[in-house]
């Protein structure tokens, strides 16, 4: 992490009074951005519910039946999430930009994973 440069000495601006010396940064602009971590925008739920519809449909109709594997789940932070595991990195690839493009505003957390090969414990070399 980046750390300031020392302030100035208070005698550089006593026209300032107790906040001399201070640097005034993107206070003057609006927010900072350490400001603004750990807010989050409130949608309403009906929002949350048509996002939540409208992934699982989009994910349904790109990825047919291995669509049925995944799960898209309403969490009580705002934010959706997509669960599941199916048999392929291009299966992987295929949902995440299905849900990137239906997704609209809404928050979503991909936790889709890669289904392991069941093979009876042995593997192949």
């Amino acid at each position: 992490m980046r750390s300031l440069p020392p302030s100035p000495p208070s005698s550089c601006s006593p026209a300032r009074g107790p906040t001399a010396g201070r640097r005034s940064g993107a206070a003057g602009r609006g927010a900072s951005a350490t400001s603004l971590i750990g807010t989050r925008r409130h949608r309403p739920a009906g929002g949350l519910a048509e996002a939540r519809q409208r992934i699982e449909d989009a994910l349904l109709e790109e990825l047919g039946a291995d669509g049925f594997s995944l799960r898209v789940i309403a969490g009580d932070d705002d934010a959706l999430t997509v669960r599941g595991e199916v048999d392929s990195l291009d299966l992987i690839r295929r949902a995440s930009e299905v849900i990137d493009r239906s997704r609209g505003g809404a928050d979503v957390v991909n936790l889709i994973r890669l289904r392991a090969p069941s093979g009876g414990g042995a593997l192949a070399t």
